[in-house]
This record gives C-alpha cells, sequence and structure tokens, in this order.
C-alpha cells in the first residue's frame, strides 16, 4: 500500500466510522427535521469553516472564491441533500435510509455517463439491476404506509448526493472542503423559516451538539478529502459500513427493527455492491498493473 493510498484509506474509513453513530444521534436527538437540519447545520459548519480558516490562513478567501459556479451548486445541493436526509428518518426507518444511501455510488455511474459520457462496464449494469431488486423488497414493506414517502425522500437524497459526487469528481482540482461548510449554513438558513424548536432535554442537546460539532464536520471533512486518493471502487466498499453499522446502533440502543423486508433487501443490496466493488478493483488493478 502506498503513501497515498494509505492515506486515502485511512482517511476515508476515518470518515466512514464517524458517520457510523450519526443515524443514532439524529434518533436521539428526537426533534423535527427543520429544527434537526437548522441546528446540525449551524454547528456543523461553523467548524467546518473555522477549521479551514485556521489552516488556509491568508488563502482562506481565495479558496472561496475559487469555488466558482460549480463549487456554489455543490453548496446548493449539500443543503438539499440535509434537509431530505434528516426529513427522510421522520418517516421510515434507519435502515431503509442507509440501505437506500448506499446505492449512491451506482447512481453516480449513471449521473456520470449522462454529464461526462463516462462508460458503464458491464459489472456496474449488473450490479444496478441487483441493487434494484433489493430496493424494491426493501420497498415492499413501507407500501402500506407512510414509510414509502420516507423512502422516497433516501432515493431523493441519494440522488443529489450522486450528482454532487459526480461534480466533485469531475472538478477535482477545486478544494471543496468550504463549499461542504457554506452548503451546511445553507442548510440553517433554509431550515429556519420551517423550523419548530420545541423544549430540548439534556439527551437532546447533547445529541445535537456532539453531531453538529463533531460527528458531522469531522466526517465531512474526511469523507471529502479521502477520496481524494483511494479509487473509487475502494471507497464505495469502505461506505457500505455505515449501511451495516449504522441500524445495528441503533437497533442495539433504542430497539428500532427494521423488519425482514429491510433485513432481506438490504442484505441482497449489501452483498451486490460489496461484489460490485471488489470485482471493479480487482478490474483497476489489472490496468494499473499493465
Amino acid at each position: 500500500m502506498g503513501g497515498e493510498h494509505r492515506k486515502g484509506f485511512w482517511l476515508t474509513l476515518g470518515g466512514v466510522l464517524a458517520f457510523t453513530p450519526d443515524s443514532l444521534l439524529i434518533r436521539l436527538t428526537a426533534v423535527d427535521s427543520f429544527t434537526l437540519a437548522f441546528g446540525r447545520g449551524i454547528l456543523g459548519g461553523t467548524v467546518i469553516l473555522l477549521g479551514f480558516a485556521l489552516y488556509a490562513r491568508s488563502e482562506f478567501f481565495g479558496a472561496v472564491r475559487n469555488l466558482g459556479g460549480w463549487g456554489a451548486l455543490v453548496c446548493v445541493l449539500q443543503a438539499a441533500c440535509a434537509i431530505a436526509f434528516y426529513a427522510a428518518f421522520s418517516y421510515t426507518s434507519v435502515a431503509n435510509v442507509l440501505v437506500i444511501f448506499a446505492c449512491t455510488p451506482l447512481i453516480a455511474a449513471v449521473l456520470s455517463k449522462m454529464i461526462f459520457n463516462e462508460g458503464i462496464s458491464n459489472a456496474t449494469r449488473w450490479a444496478i439491476v441487483g441493487a434494484a431488486l433489493g430496493l424494491m423488497v426493501v420497498a415492499s414493506g413501507s407500501l402500506d404506509s407512510i414509510q414509502w414517502f420516507g423512502d422516497s425522500l433516501a432515493l431523493l437524497n441519494a440522488t443529489m448526493l450522486a450528482l454532487l459526487y459526480t461534480i466533485l469528481r469531475g472538478h477535482r482540482e477545486i478544494n471543496m472542503v468550504p463549499a461542504a461548510g457554506i452548503g451546511l449554513l445553507l442548510t440553517a438558513v433554509v431550515a429556519l423559516m420551517f423550523a419548530k424548536f420545541p423544549v430540548m432535554d439534556s439527551v437532546q442537546w447533547a445529541s445535537l451538539v456532539l453531531a453538529g460539532l463533531v460527528v458531522l464536520p469531522l466526517a465531512l471533512v474526511l469523507m471529502t478529502l479521502g477520496p481524494r486518493y483511494l479509487p473509487a471502487p475502494e471507497v464505495a466498499m469502505i461506505s457500505l459500513l455505515e449501511a451495516v453499522l449504522g441500524p445495528l446502533w441503533v437497533w442495539w440502543v433504542i430497539g428500532e427493527n427494521p423488519g425482514w423486508q429491510t433485513i432481506a433487501g438490504g442484505s441482497v443490496v449489501i452483498v451486490v455492491l460489496m461484489v460490485h466493488s471488489a470485482v471493479r478493483l480487482r478490474s483497476e488493478g489489472r490496468q494499473v498493473s499493465r
């Protein structure tokens, strides 16, 4: 494992592991989605921008100006993703949200084909079919309840996030860390107009502050930096840890049972994505060795 590859691996793994308790913290905060989006957005965005300002120093404003139109679009997508993501938790289970979220790399492959005319391999085509079948099983448990709306929001979030990743991939020359911070602050501005701001107890406040000041900014920064040094299939494979560990945290602490459809369909999705990532990683390794 080379130096840059090792750096990318540990940055990405750290980002994913930092994200794994995030779903539990969302459940423990237990407020409406807009209040959640405001609190986490204002805290997380401030931490990211202050941290980047301390790192970049005199180059901070130059980095913000260099974001340009694509960076502005990333800010808007970041805000839209956050609001859709938090809203999804209000209507469906953590497991459903994270299983659908895990399909983001496959959606990104389709968008890359549409926007940058990048080819889609046969392995990716089969993975899309397999993941779609798994998601149909997951969704079958939501058809007779309001969960279908939460699943739809989770799919919307995954699609917008895939578009965001596609833009990051197509414009690697731009440092998008400040865009992540500005996007979170934009989330807070939008959410402020709709938030209910209920009275919160100590557990709710602790969960909100821990997520906003530590978990969210740490995970976002690491996940923005790590994929620069790591092949996309390996990033996708490491990211599956969130879809596996996130629901386990929630199940263990507050007893949220996702249901057999989610367990069955989610297992299909995760196996398909693992095999797809392994095949692509092996293929890229062969190309490098030549």
